[in-house]
Parts: structure tokens; sequence; C-alpha cells
């Protein structure tokens, strides 16, 4: 920008103290005053902010504050905003949005080719990244334990090696400013070390760096700065590290408690009559995709009243072992494979399965794209559809707006479920999973982009609903922290020389 363009930008924006700035330093890469942003909303409002190379900020807050907004607007993402934004230097974002648009271009790739009677294969990792700088892609793809990925198709890869990718292709641009909206999620622990290396690597050249936890536990030691968006949508504090830690808004964020739930609304529609103890029976069950083996000679036994852990690294498996549960893995019908005391295949519908099964997962939470209210939402839960396809009876309507209630957010049951944030969607998919008391209730990664407060909010719900006898709970995650009580049996997805080990731990 010429420099009485500049000035004259400065000038009109922030008065004469922006210029007085910039005059005493040419390393600032980012600036906004009065941000706002223009939605139904308008969850982002009147936000100063000022970003200099070098600088490692992290930014906090709740579930639907506006922290996604704000990272698009930093990332260069096209929002409708009001206020003054400059940006002085190249800037790359990575999100959970990010990541639903690779697959999502990804599916529109998959046409139906009638000549052949095959779908397409989609689009292979080494494509994507096609045009990147190759002397640094494979020193990051190796970096990350990913560089066997450049010949698989992005659609049969986990949401945690996705997420890799895509920090890949930004890290390769060697931006100015590198804008990471939620990066640790969904990655498993070696990894998000791995990350935090990467990171620490980029702090020393001097790279502005912008992080959006919901975790504090995962601020990185070098971190310069932090801020705190509140409920009211603007920043509450921020500032240089040492200084924001002492203020009163990050203690209570980080020492807050949640009053433990002590039950929870009733169960309203009986559940199909399960006759059988053994609600899952794998038999040398084996998955794999053209040759990729994603795992061989599974052998494992859901019972009825148990509960399990299912651990193990990025793209081992686990969300593939819960979509045989589910019903949804093609593969099952080519399987020795019994759901509810039923071999797949026998003539049993999907829709046979899916009443007795609850499911939140990353795949879902995609594919619930409909856009009807966060009251629907929850209903639908008990008819197992994406979307409601007939009038609710009032017994539904008054229990849905009890777990509304339970959770804190009655007050949304009206809104455009598509309106809110990738956090407060993610807790009302959760609510619909539990709305009917499943027999089966699969939770992959539940917690991923939850808050502080709906993290420990949902623990508490698995917690009630684990102690019941009338639901069995599959529960993923990539953080020890994450831990349910009752939930005592483990399915551990151990690396081997072939691959994987699934070592059973069961506890009687």
């Amino acid at each position: 920008m010429h420099f009485f363009e500049k000035f004259c930008f400065l000038l009109s924006a922030s008065g004469f103290y922006w210029y007085f700035y910039l005059m005493e330093t040419d390393d600032i890469l980012f600036l906004c005053r009065n941000l706002s942003v223009l939605n139904r909303k308008n969850r982002l409002k009147d936000l100063n902010f000022l970003l200099k190379r070098g600088e490692t900020w992290v930014i906090l807050g709740q579930n639907g504050a506006g922290k996604s907004q704000f990272a698009q607007i930093l990332g260069g993402e096209k929002i409708d905003f009001c206020g003054n934004v400059e940006f002085f230097g190249k800037s790359v974002l990575v999100s959970f949005e990010k990541i639903n648009q690779a697959i999502e271009a990804d599916r529109q790739d998959d046409a139906y080719i009638s000549e052949s009677d095959f779908l397409s294969p989609g689009q292979k990792v080494c494509d994507f990244l096609k045009g990147e700088n190759l002397q640094v892609l494979d020193e990051f793809m190796r970096k990350f334990n990913v560089l066997h990925t450049k010949n698989v198709s992005i659609r049969h890869l986990s949401t945690g090696e996705i997420a890799k990718i895509l920090i890949i292709a930004a890290l390769c641009k060697i931006p100015d400013i590198l804008v990471l909206d939620e990066p640790f999620d969904g990655l498993d622990a070696k990894s998000r070390s791995e990350l935090l290396q990467i990171i620490e690597n980029f702090i020393d050249k001097k790279i502005a760096i912008v992080m959006f936890l919901n975790r504090i536990e995962e601020i990185p030691a070098r971190a310069s700065h932090l801020a705190f968006i509140g409920k009211e949508h603007s920043l509450l504090t921020s500032g240089k590290r040492d200084v924001v830690e002492k203020s009163e808004e990050f203690r209570r964020l980080s020492h807050f408690q949640n009053e433990r739930i002590k039950e929870i609304p009733p169960q309203i529609t009986q559940n199909p009559q399960i006759l059988c103890e053994n609600y899952v029976v794998l038999k040398n069950v084996g998955i794999k995709y053209g040759e990729k083996i994603v795992f061989e000679n599974l052998n494992w036994t859901l019972k009825k009243g148990e509960h399990w852990h299912i651990s193990g690294p990025n793209g081992c498996g686990k969300s593939t072992l819960l979509s045989i549960v589910s019903g949804d893995n093609p593969q099952s019908f080519s399987n020795d494979i019994e759901l509810f005391g039923k071999k797949r295949g026998q003539g049993e519908t999907i829709w046979e399965i899916k009443k007795n099964i609850g499911i939140v997962s990353t795949l879902f939470h995609r594919d619930y794209r409909v856009s009807i209210s966060v009251l629907n939402v929850v209903i639908s839960g008990f008819h197992d559809t994406i979307g409601i396809y007939k009038k609710p009876d009032l017994s539904e309507i008054y229990t849905a707006n009890r777990w509304l209630e339970l959770a804190g957010i009655k007050n949304a049951a009206k809104e455009s479920f598509a309106n809110l944030s990738y956090g407060e969607q993610r807790m009302v998919l959760i609510l619909r999973a539990m709305v009917k008391h499943p027999p089966i209730l699969i939770l992959d990664e539940p917690c991923f982009g939850l808050d502080p407060f709906n993290r420990e909010l949902v623990l508490n719900l698995v917690e009630i609903l684990a102690s019941s006898d009338v639901t069995s709970v599959l529960f993923v995650s990539h953080h020890e922290e994450d831990v349910v009580r009752n939930i005592k049996n483990r399915l551990e997805f151990i690396p081997s020389k072939n691959g994987y080990d699934i070592i059973e731990r069961r506890i009687n």
C-alpha cells in the first residue's frame, strides 16, 4: 500500500494513535477497528485488534462468542462485516470449515460414471497438495507421519489425517500470518506434540501466529499474547500473556466448575425389544480401501450394559469400526457381523439398525446440513432422521425443550441450526443422540469443538446415561482428560509392524 494511502486509512480508521504506532514500527501485519460481523445474531462486535510480526496469540472464549468469525476475518475469508480492517501480509487459515470444504469438494467430484457403473475414486492427497512448495512438503508430511497418504483418496482419511494435510498445505505457503482455529482438535497426542514443535519453529521465523483454542491446557508455552472473547461477543481482555493470566476473566475461565447434573429427562419412547445379550458380534472382520488395509481379523463383542473407551492414533480405524456398528459401512455385508442378534445382510433395513442407535461423529455432523430449528434437530433424534418429516407430538416437543434447558441453550430453540457456531451445533447434535436413551450411544470425539463449560457438561451427561441399564456407550477421544468414570472397558489400536494390533481390555 502507498504510504499516503496507508496514512489516510489509519487516520480515518483509528485516529492519530494508529498512525504514530505505525511510524514506530514496520512490523504490523493486521489491524482492525470497531469490527462487527453482520449476520442474524451479530455475534462479533466492536472489536479492536492489532497483530505484529513475531507475535503468537491464543484467543479463548465460549462456544458462540464469535471466535471462528474472527478467525475467518484474520484468515482473509469472505465474510460480511463493518468496521475497518487492513492486512500488511499474506494470511492463511486452517479451520473446521476448511476441512469440510475439502471433503465437500471431493464429494462434488464423485460423479457417477454410467458407462462403467463405478464411482469416482476421489481426489488423492498428492493432487490436493499439487502446487505447494515441494521443498518443504515432504519434510512436513514426514514430521506429521502422513507421507504414506500421498496416494490415498481424501475421502479415505480420518478427520485427524485431513486436518494434518490442511495444516501442511498452510505451512507450505510460508505465510506472514498463520491462523489456526482449534488446530489440536481431532489430533492424537503424538500429532499434537508434533504440531506444537512445528509451531515453535515458525515462532523462531518471526511469523505471526494466531490460535483459537477451547482448551487452556493446549496454550503453547511460547505464546506471547492472550485474548478472551466473552458472551458479549467482544474482547473482554487482551494483551501480553503475563498480564492477561493475572486477569479476573482468565482466572474464572481456568478455575470454573459446573454444578453437576444429577438427573436427565426420562425416556418417553419405548426402545425396540432386544432379546439378545450381545448387541454387536464381530468375527474375523477385515476392512480395506483399495490396497490400504484398515484392520483385519478383528474379533470383538459388545454386550448389553457394557461401555467401551476406544482409543488409538489418527487413521488407525476407530471411526471405521464405529461405522460398522452404526450400519453405515458398506463392507459390513462382506463380513461376519451380527447387530442385535441378526447377521448383516439378512434383509434388515438401515432404519431397523438406526432405531437402536444414537450417534455423534464428525462425519455425521458434516452430513447434518438441513436448515431447521435447533428444537427440531433435537426432536429428529426420536425418528433417526436428518430433518423432520412429520409433525412431532407434544411429549417430544416438551422433552426436547427439557434437554435444551439442561444444556443452557433453550433460548436458541427457534434459531436456525445452520446459524450456530460449530461448537454450538456439536452440543445440539449430542442432545439429539441422547434424547431417546438409545440401546447404543456412539460418541466419536463428542468434545470436538466444545468449550470447557460444554465439555464438562457432556461428560456429566454421558456418565448419567452410562450409569443406567438402558444405554451402552462407545466413546472415542484423543484426550485422556476426557474421562467418563463409568466407562471401564478399553479397546486400544496399537501400532505394529503390519499396521495396528487391536487390544481388548475388558473389566468384568
